[in-house]
């Protein structure tokens, strides 16, 4: 059955878990042997360690721009770009014969966006939204021109509310309705034609319905109105469901959808935060969080529209988990740094714990 490859991937991994093929043993060897891509997030802060460098080339096939290619980060004021980060993540990956995935072109989130952007849509009433997507034009434009190497755009990212199952509330959807999702796909397929488009979104097994049934309503809606989108990003942070109730039932019916709708799957984020477990002790912390992410994939790859597994960060030391910023409700009560990934803080593969 496809869902064993579970066991391989699971954030307990040994192991150590197309582009050219990666070493054998490699988690990308692994992948490719069950007809899946393999990679992770990357942030350009730390190219310049070689043993993490080495690494992501060895262990991945493809690597996401964390924040780099965000246009928050990009453009932090208009008409100036901050771009040598994500020009040194496009020169590693063409040096190591990497795939790119770009994250994102639009984040329907206010706070996530230019402020500068956000601010210019404060005197604009809806439907005269023509400054704004002007400059989603241009951006685009700059995109598809200046990384023609990128395979895979996160089009459009987190665009609906989990909470109420509404589009969020946003200066997009203020000045557009929902249809600046379309547009952002139409404009996305113009300026990287080549590219796959995905829509990317915070879904995985949680309880709830409502965000799953939500997703799959906004996605039958796009695809009656012919929006390019090829592609369904399931982020899976499992840490939000470790040690909670999940609805494997009401997941694997998701993902029946999916599959009906003729789209592919990316499990786009993949990790797993320990923060719900109480024991300290970081084995037996690692064996729990692999047994569920097993879990979890051995379910998801069930599916065989589901192409690509990429971690949010290989390796704890590296975690955008284990950065000041991260917010103190999301950190475990005892104070330890959090273990989500496949390799800790040394970048060493952690113990396995299966088959």
């Amino acid at each position: 059955m496809r869902g064993a490859v579970g066991a391989g991937f699971a954030l307990g991994s040994p192991c150590p878990l197309l582009a050219a093929p990666r070493p054998d043993g490699s988690l990308a060897a692994i992948a490719a042997s069950r007809g899946l891509s393999f990679g992770s997030a990357v942030s350009a802060r730390w190219l310049d360690h070689d043993k993490f460098a080495g690494l992501i080339a060895r262990e991945c096939d493809t690597i996401t721009t964390e924040n780099s290619l965000k246009w928050k980060y990009l453009e932090p004021d208009r008409n100036i770009r901050e771009d040598l980060p994500a020009k040194a993540l496009a020169e590693f990956a063409r040096h190591r014969d990497l795939d790119t995935r770009g994250h994102c072109f639009i984040w329907n989130h206010d706070e996530r966006m230019p402020a500068w952007l956000v601010e210019m849509t404060d005197g604009l009433r809806r439907g005269r939204s023509r400054p704004l997507t002007r400059h989603m034009w241009r951006h685009a434009a700059y995109l598809g021109r200046t990384y023609p190497d990128i395979t895979s755009w996160d089009v459009v990212n987190e665009a609906i509310n989990p909470r109420n199952g509404k589009i969020r509330h946003s200066a997009l959807n203020r000045l557009m309705g929902e249809r600046f999702i379309d547009l952002a796909f139409r404009i996305m397929k113009r300026k990287a034609p080549r590219a796959q488009l995905v829509y990317n979104d915070t879904i995985s097994w949680e309880a709830s319905s409502l965000h799953r049934d939500a997703l799959l309503r906004l996605l039958e809606r796009l695809l009656a109105r012919n929006v390019p989108v090829d592609a369904l990003g399931i982020q899976s942070h499992l840490g939000n469901t470790l040690g909670r109730p999940r609805d494997e039932t009401g997941w694997r019916l998701f993902l029946q959808e999916i599959e009906a709708m003729g789209l592919d799957i990316i499990l786009t984020e993949l990790d797993c935060s320990d923060r719900n477990i109480d024991d300290p002790d970081p084995g037996r912390r690692d064996a729990e969080t692999a047994a569920f992410t097993r879990g979890y994939l051995d379910l998801t790859l069930d599916f065989a529209n589901v192409k690509q597994i990429i971690t949010w960060s290989l390796a704890d030391g590296v975690s955008y988990m284990n950065r000041p910023g991260y917010p103190a409700y999301k950190r475990r009560a005892d104070g330890l740094a959090l273990r989500g990934h496949p390799y800790d803080d040394r970048l060493r593969p952690k113990k396995c714990t299966g088959p």
